[in-house]
C-alpha cells in the first residue's frame, strides 16, 4: 500500500493500462474507457511534467482551474475530473493507496448547452446531398460516390428517427439488422447496456438500397454494417466527416452529427410519442437526460399541445 502522498506520477501512468482492463472487465463501453483513460492520462502527464504529486486535491484543483481558464469548456474540464476521480477510487480499492483522494471534490459547474432540433426543411435538405453526385469530370458517378450516397442517406435516416448515438450507429454489424421485422439491435450502448430499436418504412428502405451496393465494396465480406472509401472501415470520424460535409452541402449552419440525436427526440415528442418509449428507444435510464435532450423544442411543444387541447374553449 502506498500512501497517497509519496505516488508518483510515474507510477500512477504504469497502472493505467492495468485500470483499462479492469473497465473492460465491468463491461464499460469502448467509449467510456477512451475518455476515462485519456483524462487521466492527460492529468498525469501533466503532474509528471510539473514534478508533482497527482494523487493531492490542490494538484486536482490546479489542473482543472488551468483547464478552464485555458479554454476549456466546463463540460470537458467536468469529464477530465471524474476520469481522474474513478482512477483514484481503483487505486483505493485495489488497495494501492490508503484512501481516496478525491472525496467531496466538486465537479465544474456546467450547464448544458441548449441544442436546438434540426428543423424538416433542414433535413430534407441533408437527405437532397444524397441524391446528388459529384460529377466534376463529366463522366458519371463513380461506383464510391454512388455507395457514399447511399450510406449516407441510410445513415441520416436512420439517426434522426431512432435517436441512436454516433458510436453505437457505427458499430453497427449486419447481423445486428432485421429489415423484415425493422429492427436493429445495439448489442453494447452506453452503461454497457443493449436494446433493440424499430426502424420505420423509409429507413429500412435506404438501408436495404445501401446494402445492395454495399456488395460491390472490396470488404463486403466484412461483419461491420457501414464501410468506407477505398476498402476501409467506417468509424466515428468517417461519420463525423460524412455528416459535416452533407450539412454543408446542404447549408445547415452549426451542425454536429450529435444534434441529430437532439433532433429525434424532439420529433418523436412532437408527433405525440410518449416519454416512457422515447427513454426506451434512446437508451435512457435517467429522466434528466430526456429533459436535457428536449428542452430545446419544449415550448413549441407545449405551444402545439395546448392549441389542441383548446382548454379556454368552454
Amino acid at each position: 500500500m502506498t500512501h497517497l502522498t509519496t505516488m508518483t506520477a510515474s507510477r500512477a501512468l504504469d497502472r493505467i493500462a492495468d485500470w483499462q482492463t479492469a473497465l473492460r472487465a465491468e463491461n464499460k463501453s469502448p467509449g467510456t474507457i477512451c475518455l476515462y483513460a485519456d483524462g487521466a492520462t492527460r492529468y498525469l502527464r501533466w503532474c509528471a511534467d510539473g514534478n508533482l504529486l497527482p494523487m493531492s486535491r490542490a494538484v486536482l484543483n490546479s489542473w482543472i482551474a488551468g483547464l478552464l481558464d485555458g479554454g476549456s469548456s466546463p463540460g470537458t474540464a467536468r469529464i477530465r475530473q471524474l476520469a481522474v476521480r474513478r482512477f483514484a477510487s481503483w487505486l483505493t480499492a485495489g488497495g494501492e493507496i490508503h484512501a481516496d483522494p478525491f472525496p467531496g471534490v466538486k465537479a465544474p459547474r456546467y450547464e448544458p448547452p441548449l441544442v436546438e432540433p434540426l428543423t424538416d426543411g433542414e433535413l430534407r435538405a441533408l437527405l437532397a446531398t444524397c441524391a446528388v453526385h459529384d460529377d466534376r469530370a463529366g463522366k458519371g458517378a463513380r461506383p464510391e460516390d454512388t455507395l457514399n450516397d447511399r450510406r449516407d442517406e441510410a445513415i441520416i435516416r436512420i439517426m434522426f428517427e431512432t435517436a441512436i448515438r454516433s458510436g453505437e450507429l457505427v458499430d453497427l454489424q449486419l447481423d445486428d439488422l432485421d429489415l423484415i421485422g425493422r429492427l436493429a439491435t445495439i448489442r453494447r450502448g452506453k452503461g454497457g447496456r443493449g436494446r433493440v430499436i424499430p426502424i420505420g418504412q423509409a429507413t429500412a428502405q435506404a438501408l436495404l438500397v445501401y446494402l445492395a451496393h454495399r456488395e460491390q465494396h472490396p470488404l463486403a465480406a466484412s461483419p461491420d454494417l457501414w464501410l468506407g472509401n477505398r476498402g476501409q472501415k467506417f468509424g466515428r470520424e468517417g461519420l463525423s466527416r460524412a455528416l459535416r460535409r452533407r450539412a454543408k452541402r446542404a447549408g445547415v449552419q452549426g451542425f454536429r452529427p450529435h444534434r441529430l440525436r437532439h433532433t429525434a427526440a424532439h420529433r418523436w415528442l412532437a408527433a405525440g410519442g410518449s416519454e416512457s418509449g422515447l427513454m426506451a428507444i434512446a437508451g435512457w435510464t435517467r429522466s434528466d437526460m430526456l429533459v436535457r435532450y428536449t428542452r430545446a423544442g419544449a415550448s413549441e411543444r407545449a405551444a402545439d399541445e395546448a392549441r389542441r387541447l383548446n382548454l379556454g374553449d368552454l
